[in-house]
């Protein structure tokens, strides 16, 4: 029986069997999964819309990022760099589209701005091509289990006004 045949699914059961079949490296199945929510609008469906699991994702990851590191300080945000294994930062220009998509929605997820991370949102649910749809989704989802795998200390205490 394939994954959610018996019921309908809601976008955190599916991006966290995405996130699964990353862990698991099951690169087929998530080709399969990603395909179809890319291809598929979803509404009508006992699928979740693409947007929804790609936002839950995206939600995930300035989650995970926030109780790994702990919220930013008041009138202060994440700066998220990107490095390559010798150390040096990676430019804007050397990610794929998809990559710089992650990285420009998980800051304004992390900086508080819902605008702003709604507009990323519907920008990705417009594309209408299901290849640049299915790699925007895919690099949200091994971000995300890549986060979940670093192994870091737990945050510091910060002073809450109490």
């Amino acid at each position: 029986m394939a994954f959610g045949a018996d019921r309908p699914l809601g976008p955190a059961a599916v991006g966290g069997h995405l996130v699964r079949l990353v862990g698991d490296r099951d690169g087929a199945a998530l080709a399969h999964e990603v395909s179809l929510l890319s291809l598929t609008p979803g509404s009508g469906t006992d699928r979740p819309r693409y947007e929804d699991v790609l936002a839950w994702v995206m939600e995930a990851i300035a989650e995970v990022v926030q109780a790994r590191l702990g919220a930013a300080p008041p009138g202060e945000n994440f700066v998220l760099e990107v490095r390559r294994t010798d150390g040096r930062e990676l430019t804007s220009g050397e990610l794929p589209a998809s990559g710089e998509w992650v990285l420009r929605t998980a800051a304004a997820f992390l900086a508080d701005a819902p605008a702003d991370a709604a507009y990323q949102l519907a920008e990705a649910g417009r594309e209408s091509d299901p290849l640049r749809r299915a790699e925007t989704l895919a690099d949200a989802v091994i971000w995300l289990d890549f986060l979940l795998d670093i192994d870091l200390p737990d945050p510091p205490d910060v002073p809450t006004g109490e």
